[in-house]
C-alpha cells in the first residue's frame, strides 16, 4: 500500500483560501465533487462534519486529516488541500492548520482505511516531508514527495 495510490492529481488543491475549518472542508469537498471523486458533496460534507463533531481531526504541526466512511465514494480517496494561510482547526497544539488531507472511504472498507489513515499520519508528521509539502508548486511535485517519503 502506497499513499499515492489513493491520491489523484485532480484531488490536489494548492493555495486555497478559507476563513475557517468548515469553509476549508466545504471547498475541498466541492472541488472533489467537481472532479467526479464523490457523488454527493452535501452528504459527504455532512458525514465528514459528523465525524469532526466527535473530536477535531487536527493532529498538530499544522496538519488535519478529516475523514468519513460513506456510500458517496467508490474507493478510498485522499484529497490534499494546502491553504494560503493557516486556519483554526481545534488542534490540541493550538497551531493553525495549513495542510488538510481529506479521506473518504466506502462503508464496507474498514481495515485498509485505518491502515491508510495511520500511514498518512506518520508520513506527514515528519518535519522534512511537511516542509516540502508546504513549498511544493504542483501536484506532480506533491506526489514525488510522497514517493520519496515512502521509499
Amino acid at each position: 500500500m502506497r499513499i499515492i495510490d489513493y491520491m489523484r492529481d485532480t484531488l490536489i488543491f494548492l493555495d486555497v483560501d478559507a476563513k475557517d475549518k468548515q469553509e476549508a472542508i466545504r471547498r475541498t469537498i466541492d472541488m472533489m465533487q467537481a472532479s467526479g471523486a464523490i457523488s454527493s458533496g452535501d452528504k459527504f460534507y455532512q458525514a465528514v462534519m459528523e465525524r469532526e463533531a466527535l473530536g477535531s481531526t487536527a493532529i498538530g504541526k499544522g496538519l488535519a486529516l478529516p475523514h468519513a466512511r460513506t456510500q458517496y465514494v467508490d474507493e478510498i480517496i485522499i484529497a490534499l488541500t494546502r491553504l494560503k494561510s493557516g486556519i483554526a482547526f481545534d488542534a490540541a497544539d493550538g497551531e493553525p492548520v495549513e495542510l488538510i488531507f481529506l479521506l473518504g472511504t466506502p462503508i464496507k472498507i474498514v481495515g485498509e482505511y485505518l491502515s491508510v489513515l495511520a500511514k498518512l499520519s506518520k508520513i506527514v508528521k515528519d518535519d522534512k516531508t511537511r516542509k516540502k509539502l508546504l513549498k511544493a508548486k504542483s501536484a506532480v511535485e506533491i506526489k514525488s514527495i510522497f514517493v520519496e517519503a515512502e521509499t
